[in-house]
């Protein structure tokens, strides 16, 4: 099985939801990204964890 090519960098910077994130794992539709702030104000019960799932499209690079 031949892996894809990696669309993001390890510890590149992307913005998701309006807040900037450090990306800390890449999978083949998804990547591990963590928030630069925590926890953010306002948004505790949205965003309850330090690193979250996304889906490769629902960030934005920076």
């Amino acid at each position: 099985m031949e892996e894809k090519e990696k669309l993001f960098q390890i510890g590149e910077s992307v913005k998701y939801e309006g807040e900037m994130m450090k990306v800390i794992a890449e999978y083949e539709r998804t990547i591990v990204a963590e928030f630069n702030r925590f926890p953010i104000p306002d948004k505790e019960e949205e965003f309850p964890f330090r690193r979250i799932v996304i889906k490769k499209g629902n960030v934005q690079r920076t």
